[in-house]
């Protein structure tokens, strides 16, 4: 008898472009993917190949979706606009809320505006790098994030600097100052741990912001701490 060799059926792949249901459609996947780029490697270093294999999909969904890279860049700002402007509302509802005092409300805001970068780094990363590139790109940046963010706790930092509870001469400064300490790299807490190996890793970004707090703020020893939920 001749045995009969039976080849084993190779399920069907999938077409390319096409994505299983429990994956983010291919633009969503690619912005995400490219503000990642954009942020570690700048606009001349993100790579669009490189782009569309992080995010799973053909490259040419590249000039299918936004035309060239100029336009998924400002398809990345736009989507960082929208993720930053619930947190932007919610500060300058903390900065203007008169049922609570000056110092109180500098602590949340700051509790507030660190919990965001720990919870959204690549905005923070983004914003860093391009804030700073081409003025063309550096102007986008400005008018759109950071002049809103801002504005949305200047008036707050002046009465924080009238009170001397902040110590700048200038709220702009202490703005710049205070996202600064707040942006630290992916790898801070690894740093941390290899400094101090008695602070632990999972504590260190909620550690950086109790710090920033009461490094920041001249407020009563009871009112400059309080752990960010």
């Amino acid at each position: 008898m001749i045995a009969t060799i039976r080849k084993k059926k190779t399920p069907p792949s999938r077409p390319k472009g096409r994505r299983s249901k429990d994956m983010p459609d291919g633009r969503q996947a690619l912005l995400v993917a490219a503000t990642s780029a954009f942020a570690n490697h700048g606009f001349d270093g993100a790579d669009l190949r490189s782009v569309a294999a992080a995010a799973q999909v053909s490259p040419n969904l590249v000039r299918i979706h936004f035309g060239h890279k100029a336009a998924l860049w400002e398809a990345c700002l736009d989507r960082i606009v929208t993720i930053a402007i619930p947190a932007m509302t919610g500060v300058r509802a903390i900065a203007v809320d008169q049922s609570r005092t000056v110092g109180e409300r500098l602590r949340d805001v700051i509790l507030a505006i660190g919990a965001f970068y720990v919870a959204h780094p690549e905005v923070k990363d983004f914003v860093i790098r391009h804030g700073a590139e081409t003025p063309e790109r550096a102007a986008l940046v400005t008018e759109r994030l950071l002049r809103p963010s801002y504005e949305s706790v200047r008036e707050l930092f002046v009465a924080g600097i009238e009170a001397g509870i902040i110590r700048s001469s200038h709220p702009a400064l202490f703005f710049a100052l205070l996202n600064s300490s707040l942006h630290q790299p992916p790898a801070f807490p690894v740093l941390l741990k290899q400094l101090a190996p008695d602070i632990d890793t999972e504590a260190a970004r909620a550690l950086l912001i109790e710090t920033t707090v009461t490094t920041f703020l001249h407020l009563p020893p009871s009112k400059s701490c309080r752990h960010p939920t």
